[in-house]
């Protein structure tokens, strides 16, 4: 086999589950499909949850065996510290950038040993555009959450957006429609490898 296909594989290899034994966990920072009795799933394991989703139903029931789905990272934006965050720091300076049409960037991240954190980047804000260079994570810290704001136009995931979250794993957030009340409304997806399982949108 070609070396890059061993390393790809290796990477995000595809598991077919066993229908008469438990099906070994994934490995912590590991992602992998599964090819299930009802179809293939995507399956992640991260420090702040486990992730699985459905890539394809199968019409037939397929010799393997069942999956079900699992999603610990959209009720992220539940937690009681990550709602601090939003509501004290994410909402506050998005306001300011909505405020004169700019966009607007920030991550929250997991710390082994501290929990949810909020983690300031070094972004450029444009109308229409936000750009920033990805920092190095500190060992021991995960992505969590991505969110960029849209100022007054209402929130939703651009072609932009798609082709920049095409890799990693990470609950992302755009949230738009300002208003001078500093409201705004809230989508999220999760992103597993490049692929997207969006959410309803919500009001902060």
């Amino acid at each position: 086999m070609n070396n890059l296909d061993v390393i790809l594989q290796k990477q995000l290899p595809t598991v077919m589950v066993p229908r008469y034994e438990e099906l070994a966990p994934c490995g912590l920072y590991k992602s992998r499909f599964l090819m299930g009795a009802g179809g293939l799933f995507v399956e992640t394991r991260q420090p702040y949850g486990v992730f699985r989703g459905c890539l394809w139903s199968s019409p037939r029931k397929l010799p393997y065996g069942a999956v079900e789905e699992r999603d610990d990272l959209t009720p992220i934006l539940r937690n009681e510290t990550v709602q601090t965050i939003i509501r004290g720091v994410v909402v506050p300076e998005a306001s300011v950038y909505a405020a004169t049409n700019r966009e607007w960037a920030g991550w929250i991240v997991w710390n082994a040993g501290a929990g949810y954190e909020y983690m300031p980047l070094d972004f450029e804000a444009r109308t229409g555009r936000v750009r920033f260079a990805r920092p190095d994570l500190p060992e021991g810290t995960s992505l969590a959450v991505d969110i960029h704001s849209h100022g007054k136009i209402a929130p939703f995931f651009s072609w932009i957006d798609d082709r920049d979250d095409a890799g990693g794993v990470r609950l992302c957030v755009v949230i738009g429609g300002y208003t001078p009340e500093s409201r705004f409304s809230f989508r999220s997806r999760v992103i597993v490898e490049g692929h997207f399982f969006d959410h309803m949108e919500e009001e902060q």
